[in-house]
């Protein structure tokens, strides 16, 4: 038994760094726990049989692969918040929606294919919602925002801004995207069993193909890593918003604060007598939120910010890319 524990923990260490985007990724990921591919393949079974990891999938940045994402927020009534936050949650292109106590209560995360595309979808959020007091983070705003989350709730390590441009994709390799949503096989050779469902599909693809193309999306930054998602925890991550005074040099703050990685959103704002930093900083409880918070302060010399804790969090779910009706 302490044998088996200890594979695992190893494997989970070595999980920690994404899975190898080679040919073989298990029996690579072998090498780093110190076990043979057979046996990496066998543990990992046993982790999704337990569920103690729900997937083993890329991680994209919605920037990388055209996408755009926004942080916003409606002023709803308390008495509203789970009628419109269960409204937002049924909107496939809302990834995050959490509560807070402040003026605009309920907060989300949008993603859409186009600048034009997320300024619809907000208008018809705000709509449906009966909501006509809203905050829409601007693009010249923004310093930071990460929208691509794992479902178990932690942020993606790669920074998704505001897509300036990315390259095209093709058909082929939409529909690569679209696969490496979801699980990636756990077989010797993955990128095999990718090609050959591609294929089945009525697509010309091989083995190489699909791992090159894995790689070249990874080196693009369209994909941060392929990474395990673990049970989500009994206590999800909380995030709390803060403002922070800064009316000489907003911009050198902006940059200050989004450069911590408890922050996932960045954005600067206009307040009665001047400029303000407004930042979501993510933490596992309120007493570490506290401690991101002292931190950021002492770096930049910045007076207390305003903070509103949160209340809860409704929704935090992977965007789904390359969809049918995008």
């Amino acid at each position: 038994m302490s044998d088996q524990h200890n594979d695992t923990a190893a494997l989970l260490a070595a999980l920690a760094d994404g899975l190898p985007l080679v040919l073989r990724p298990y029996a690579e990921l072998g090498v780093r726990a110190g076990l043979s591919e057979s046996e990496t393949l066998s543990a990992m079974r046993e982790l999704r049989d337990t569920r103690a990891i729900r997937r083993v999938g890329a991680s994209f940045s919605p920037a990388g692969l055209g996408y755009q994402a926004a942080l916003g927020a409606l002023a709803v009534p308390e008495e509203r918040a789970d009628e419109v936050a269960a409204m937002l949650e049924a909107l496939p292109n809302v990834t995050h929606v959490f509560e807070l106590e402040d003026r605009y209560r309920l907060w989300y995360v949008l993603v859409a294919p186009s600048r034009t595309r997320l300024e619809i979808a907000e208008s018809e959020m705000a709509r449906m919602a009966g909501v006509a007091d809203r905050y829409r983070v601007l693009p010249d705003e923004l310093f930071k925002v990460t929208a691509a989350f794992d479902a178990d709730g932690a942020p993606d390590p790669g920074e998704a801004s505001v897509a300036a441009g990315a390259r095209p994709f093709d058909r082929d390799e939409r529909a690569l995207v679209r696969l490496l949503q979801g699980d990636m096989p756990h077989t010797e050779r993955p990128y095999a069993a990718l090609a050959q469902t591609l294929a089945e599909c009525g697509y010309d693809v091989d083995e190489r193909w699909a791992l090159e193309q894995t790689q070249e999306l990874h080196e693009s930054g369209a994909i941060s890593s392929v990474v395990a998602t673990f049970r989500r925890r009994e206590e999800p991550w909380r995030a709390a918003l803060t403002i922070w005074r800064c009316p000489d040099e907003p911009e050198a703050a902006g940059t200050m604060i989004a450069s911590f990685s408890e922050v996932v959103h960045c954005f600067e704002r206009r307040v009665p007598g001047g400029m303000a930093i407004l930042a979501v900083i993510e933490g596992e409880s309120r007493s570490e939120i506290d401690r991101a918070i002292e931190r950021i302060r002492i770096a930049g010399g910045l007076d207390a910010p305003r903070i509103s804790y949160p209340v809860r969090e409704h929704a935090r779910a992977p965007m789904r890319y390359f969809t049918e009706g995008d």
